[in-house]
């Protein structure tokens, strides 16, 4: 018989259930394998999370610029406050949103708190009541650290508005469901505090309406005299336009208040994509998303080099038929 102590066979009962290192390396392995697994899916997850959450956001957007429009007789928000001391609008400046949040440039003093006040987003916010939906979720925030008047604090800002829709009719929007009234043109990132649509009618002088032949205003800021009737800001705080925010890619609210994500899905440059009718984009300058040609259109039905260009997915007048010899896609 064995007559070991208790404590030598309660030891030895311990070692015959224990691990020996090659289970435990083959235990490690397998649990290094299922993270390598589930790591990406828990990062797709949280991804789509993100990507509904600013759909709803935009979708709130639509809804409440649609209310806006049976309010002032079908009249379409503003993209930019009008300076009446200087006789112009101001295109190529941000707009405090919300107006007078801010003592930097005098934002909080007439005539300029009022002037912004009257640009879209916080136009909108009677309807909104929320600056908080302006955000995209998961974003970086960028911008100014400008100084807060007390009482104020300053919105992340992603969701930008379409100029082109500056002051327009919305019932002579040719496509509602195809023509963009808000979307990611602040691209990857969050503005705090300030916004500019974008794309915006290049407008520098006292007048300021989309014109289908021509120039959009008396007096241009950004290609006077040109064949362009817009400007184009990158508003990224100096990372680049990139333009695949979710994936690849963009959030857009379209002008009947339905929010998608549209992919982007242009080559990269010099190869470019004929896709007018679908896309903004025509070419990237690299795989990561920066945007490089943004394909321009004169009038539907007129010919390349018959009038001004605008940006042809943003036009309200693009009724989806435009063919190849009636835009731009940078190949020139």
């Amino acid at each position: 018989m064995n007559y070991l102590p208790p404590v030598w066979g309660a030891r030895n009962e311990i070692m015959k259930r224990a691990f020996t290192l090659i289970e435990l390396l083959v235990v490690i392995a397998i649990i290094a394998i299922l993270a390598a697994i589930l790591f990406p899916v828990f990062a797709q997850a949280k991804e789509a999370a993100k990507k509904t959450q600013t759909l709803s956001n935009a979708k709130q957007m639509g809804t409440s610029a649609n209310i806006y429009l049976s309010d002032y007789d079908d009249v379409m928000p503003l993209s930019m406050w009008y300076n009446g001391a200087a006789n112009a609008w101001w295109n190529a400046s941000y707009n405090a949103v919300p107006n007078g949040w801010t003592t930097s440039g005098s934002r909080n003093v007439e005539p300029r708190k009022s002037g912004e006040g009257i640009f879209v987003l916080n136009a909108l916010q009677p309807y909104m009541k929320n600056y908080g939906i302006l955000q995209g979720a998961g974003l970086p925030i960028v911008g100014t650290d400008a100084p807060a008047v007390a009482g104020f604090q300053a919105p992340p800002i992603h969701l930008t508005y379409n100029g082109m829709l500056h002051a327009y009719s919305g019932t002579a929007i040719s496509r509602v469901s195809n023509t963009p009234l808000f979307s990611g043109t602040h691209f990857k990132s969050n503005r705090r505090g300030m916004s500019l649509s974008n794309p915006q009618l290049d407008c520098a002088g006292t007048t300021c309406k989309f014109n289908p032949a021509g120039p959009p205003s008396d007096a241009q800021y950004c290609d006077p005299g040109g064949a362009y009737g817009y400007c184009w800001f990158d508003v990224t705080g100096g990372s680049g336009p990139q333009v695949w925010t979710y994936g690849r890619g963009m959030v857009y609210v379209m002008s009947d208040s339905s929010a998608k994500v549209i992919q982007m899905n242009a080559p990269i440059w010099p190869l470019y994509a004929e896709n007018i009718n679908s896309s903004a984009w025509s070419a990237f300058s690299d795989d990561k998303g920066t945007a490089y040609w943004m394909t321009d259109c004169v009038s539907p039905g007129g010919a390349h080099g018959s009038g001004v260009y605008y940006p042809g997915f943003y036009r309200p007048d693009n009724d989806g038929s435009y063919t190849s010899n009636q835009c731009d896609y940078g190949q020139l």
